[in-house]
């Protein structure tokens, strides 16, 4: 009882934080001095805190899970110290901000203003450079022994086959979570393809092979990427095979809670249909990947755990 109270301290005291950072790191790229177009009707003081109000409890709860997710993997960690902190700014920042960007440099750069992508990128960076060693400060695991953990050698080849079916497994669940749930909005097929015309998911898959060929290979790259941005979580983790599918899901699937915030450069229904997508494809991308990328660390842990018992049995 009193290790989950400590925990849920924890877990609030990072919500802060991260409220804090992302103040920060808004100023640093001085974002709070250039107010995106839709300011424009937040005029008069009645309307800037009905804006506020629409802000706040989206924030809130985006901070909270996503502080929650991180105290998670650190308590779950094997890993300490500047090991720890490393793997996690390079998650941190590839799940938060560069696998979605780039994204937004091949799909929205024509609705986005000059500099605002640059300016996310950097800010993602600083999120997470000062979150993350916040976190595991907060969290106790800036020093301490490391707990032992074997682990079995695998193959160039085997890992790399392991990341194409992983890729492969992305951009199918992209392309029907797309179309079976984005897609079936007419505010998002007018928002993405300029008409409210619904093909059908054959015509659509024809079409991107036919007239936009890069937009495969660029979403294969993308699932290659979410597989090696959770390849470091999975092999801190001192969990079972089934807790660390449980983890890369949640991992994958807080981001999602991003799109729940007013966007003035996207459709509050487009937004919302985009959050439902993401969250039940990423969580299931993220299953999947935990439980593939976690096969190995099992079966070490296993092997270990014997070990140790043959030790104290001698």
């Amino acid at each position: 009882m009193k290790a989950a109270a400590v925990f849920a301290l924890r877990v609030l005291v990072l919500t802060l934080v991260l409220i804090i950072v992302f103040m920060i790191a808004i100023n640093v790229v001085g974002m709070a001095q250039a107010p995106l177009p839709s300011d424009e009707a937040a005029s008069t003081p009645t309307a800037q805190a009905q804006q506020a109000a629409s802000l706040l409890r989206p924030l809130l709860a985006y901070t909270f899970l996503v502080s929650l997710v991180t105290a998670w993997i650190i308590q779950s960690s094997r890993w300490r110290g500047l090991k720890l902190i490393a793997a996690l700014v390079f998650t941190f920042y590839g799940l938060m901000t560069f696998i979605s960007q780039i994204e937004s440099i091949a799909y929205l750069r024509a609705k986005m203003p000059p500099g605002l992508i640059k300016n996310l990128f950097v800010m993602g960076a600083v999120v997470a450079v000062l979150f993350v060693p916040l976190a595991v400060l907060i969290m106790g695991k800036i020093r301490g022994p490391e707990h032992p953990h074997a682990e079995r050698v695998l193959t160039l080849k085997s890992q790399a086959a392991r990341f194409g079916i992983l890729a492969i497994v992305y951009v199918v669940l992209y392309y029907l979570f797309g179309y079976y749930v984005l897609w079936q909005n007419p505010d998002g097929r007018l928002y993405y393809s300029g008409t409210t015309e619904l093909k059908t998911l054959y015509q659509i898959m024809r079409s991107t092979v036919t007239e936009t060929p890069w937009m495969l290979p660029f979403q294969f790259g993308r699932g290659l990427l979410w597989a090696l941005f959770a390849y470091p979580v999975v092999r801190m983790l001192n969990s079972s095979r089934i807790e660390t599918a449980g983890i890369i899901a949640a991992l994958f699937g807080v981001w999602s809670f991003a799109l729940l915030m007013p966007n003035p450069l996207m459709p509050a229904s487009v937004a919302h249909s985009h959050f439902w997508e993401t969250l039940w494809s990423d969580l299931l991308l993220g299953a999947i990947v935990g439980w593939v990328l976690a096969a190995d660390a099992s079966r070490a842990g296993v092997l270990a755990g014997r070990q140790d018992e043959l030790k104290v049995s001698e």
